[in-house]
């Protein structure tokens, strides 16, 4: 097997685990959202239904990112960061901080499992 072989093996390799990586952060993302969503205090329905899940690509690097907020829904930080008695049993401040750093393990290896060849 000649170098060039060698080259365009290990290129299409490491363009496999970028696809596997990307699409297994977007997998985790969404269902960062769908936890957190359980979460998030109801009162219009307005902050949860601005809940976002995507993947960016930076070079190789696959990010994925969730949010709430945005456009009418400029409350969503206050609502995350205020501790108080919401209505709805089970939701409440760190709705979103919660679920990540209790899902975070499970989402890492979720990760390293997906891009094994």
């Amino acid at each position: 097997m000649a170098l060039i072989d060698v080259l365009a093996n290990l290129n299409r390799v490491t363009r496999e685990i970028e696809l596997k990586a990307e699409r297994s952060i977007g997998q985790c993302a969404e269902d960062l959202l769908d936890k957190a969503v359980q979460r998030t205090p109801i009162d219009t329905g307005e902050l949860r239904l601005s809940g976002t899940a995507t993947v960016e690509k930076k070079g190789v690097e696959s990010v994925g990112r969730v949010g709430f907020g945005g456009g009418q829904v400029d409350y969503a930080l206050a609502v995350h960061e205020t501790i108080k008695n919401y209505k709805e049993p089970g939701t409440g401040a760190k709705y979103l901080e919660n679920p990540l750093k209790e899902n975070a393990q499970r989402y890492f290896n979720k990760i390293a499992d997906d891009i094994r060849l």
